[in-house]
């Protein structure tokens, strides 16, 4: 009975393994498709479509888009720089209003939930936040334009309050029979037992940074403040004015040599390469995080 059991178990552990593979296999073949595309001919892609390899390998997307790499690298910069503060300041202003809901002898806790939680519900819109961000903050043609309207996400402070709420208050009572502060409770005690959700929050904070382009099109107009996205789709919107404009004009020049498809696939290379090289090294706490910090509570 227990031989039958266990072939039973075997048999449907094969399964579930071929399934995952498969499942896995899928997920690859457009990142394989996107990275083909990237290196083919814009010619090539619209007469023959889209393939796993590329037919003939062709840089004409890539040179198009390092064709001024100072361009290019200085958004680069400005992304990263913006990811690195903006989330690290995200996290930790996140996470101490999440410990201060968590905790249940916190006095100004109803308060603090409903300066919180209403905005998500009744919002100015965009007029006002834009005059607040220009006239009082002064934030056109600054980095802060790109880190603060964004700094606090309410779905990552409830997920941090939930698992804050999981830690036990035996813990922190004790902390402070010996002499502990309320910040040494929340640095030395609170944040290194909360390492899943804090990397789950900080990763998804770094993703939304890594991918800013609204604020910049709304408060940047210098250049070397221009973020990677938001050059990418100007660069973007540029060549297809340039290609319409050509199609329209009698002009020496075969439209169809020109980067189009493939310019759009090598934009997408350069822009989501880095964080797909990020995203492992959080990917042991990521499951975790979500589920722990987002079902319970």
């Amino acid at each position: 009975m227990n031989r039958i059991t266990k072939k039973k178990k075997d048999a449907t552990s094969i399964w579930v393994h071929l399934f995952f593979i498969l499942f896995g296999v899928l997920c690859i073949v457009p990142f394989m498709i996107i990275i083909s595309a990237s290196l083919s001919g814009e010619m090539d892609l619209a007469m023959n479509g889209f393939s796993i390899l590329p037919r003939k390998v062709d840089f004409t997307a890539y040179a198009y888009l390092f064709k001024n790499p100072k361009i290019i690298i200085n958004s680069y910069v400005v992304t990263i720089i913006i990811t690195v503060v903006g989330t690290f300041l995200g996290v930790l202003f996140m996470s101490m209003a999440a410990y201060c809901l968590a905790r249940s002898n916190f006095r100004f806790k109803k308060a603090l939930t409903f300066f919180i939680f209403f905005p998500t519900l009744f919002s100015g819109g965009l007029v006002p936040s834009y005059i607040i961000n220009t006239q009082y903050l002064h934030l056109t043609n600054t980095l802060w334009a790109l880190i603060l309207p964004t700094l606090i996400n309410v779905f990552h402070v409830i997920m941090l309050r939930t698992f804050f709420k999981q830690l036990p208050e035996a813990l922190f009572e004790a902390a402070k029979i010996d002499g502990a502060s309320e910040y040494h409770i929340f640095f030395k005690i609170a944040l290194k037992l909360s390492k899943p959700v804090i990397a789950t929050v900080a990763f998804l904070s770094a993703l939304s940074k890594w991918n800013e382009w609204y604020n910049a099109m709304l408060y940047i107009r210098k250049d070397e403040l221009v973020p990677l996205q938001y050059l990418l789709q100007r660069m973007m919107m540029n060549i297809r004015a340039l290609l319409d404009a050509m199609q329209n004009a009698p002009v020496m020049v075969n439209i169809h040599d020109l980067p189009g498809e493939n310019l759009r696939m090598a934009m997408l290379v350069v822009a989501i390469g880095p964080m797909l090289f990020i995203f492992p090294f959080f990917q042991k706490y990521f499951t975790k995080g979500m589920t722990v910090g987002a079902v319970k509570g």
